[in-house]
């Protein structure tokens, strides 16, 4: 197992696990640590015995999006922007975009943000507890645009009416409704005593459906799968950073980043 304190990698027979381990943070990351998903996604991508790729987290929420701390303290220079939002989102929706292998979540609580367009472009979501559940996309609370590919795959995933609730109302959508709408593969109905047990239900559940598999199949498979909706989330990943620019440089996110952590605003949740 290799970590930085965040989020470690670890080869457990045909996956590599990625996990989120910030648990008193409620698993919120700075952009620097996106980038480091991104990175263990390519290393997994490369990997020549495993054929699932697991992004996991601990404690009672999956990630609590964006550092608010982290963000607040950025200046508004383009030059800033330039690599904190268009480049570190692109290489993180791209590197995903391209991941051939099975892309799963095991979702052990809420989502917010960037976190949750990660969700979104999973192949395979697994929830520990539905009623515990949610996916949070404020960013029209905080004053960007939509981030992470989500003004397509919402409502691919979710349909227009809830992707529109989620966007431009910035309305959280409930575990019990990610589930109707077909967002979830499975619910386990909050029967495991932790995170950690639901994690290894979670990849033991996965292995077991793969291991009589072609690995070759599985990747060709996802490839013809993606055709579709690949271009469209990459084209409009790329309006979606270019449009966020000029947000983030007018310096309104970062006061309003400052109002969250300090619970002067709140989430729409």
């Amino acid at each position: 197992m290799s970590s930085d304190d965040a989020i470690t990698y670890e080869i457990i027979d045909r996956a590599v696990v990625i996990t989120l381990n910030k648990p008193k943070k409620l698993n919120s990351l700075t952009l620097s640590e996106y980038d480091q998903i991104a990175k263990y996604l390519e290393q997994a991508n490369q990997e020549p015995d495993t054929i699932i790729t697991l992004l996991q987290s601990s404690g009672r929420a999956f990630s609590a999006g964006a550092d608010a701390q982290f963000i607040s303290q950025q200046d508004s220079e383009l030059e800033t922007w330039l690599n904190l939002s268009v480049a570190k989102q692109t290489y993180l929706v791209q590197t995903i975009l391209n991941h051939k292998k099975i892309f799963a979540i095991a979702l052990n609580g809420f989502a917010i943000g960037l976190s949750a367009a990660i969700v979104a472009l999973g192949d395979l979501i697994y929830t520990h507890d539905i009623k515990k559940t949610f996916l949070l996309t404020p960013f029209a609370n905080i004053g960007i645009v939509a981030e992470g590919g989500t003004s397509v795959t919402l409502p691919l995933r979710l349909g227009w009416s809830k992707a529109n609730e989620a966007l431009l109302l910035s309305k959280r959508i409930s575990g019990e409704d990610l589930y109707k709408l077909g967002l979830i593969n499975k619910d386990y109905e909050g029967k495991y005593s932790s995170t950690e047990r639901f994690n290894k239900q979670v990849l033991d559940e996965l292995l077991d459906a793969t291991e009589n598999l072609h690995p070759e199949s599985i990747i060709e498979n996802k490839q013809l799968l993606q055709k579709m909706y690949k271009p469209l989330i990459s084209s409009n990943n790329s309006q979606e950073t270019f449009q966020g620019l000029k947000h983030w440089t007018s310096g309104i996110p970062m006061e309003r980043f400052k109002k969250l952590s300090t619970g002067e605003l709140k989430h729409k949740i």
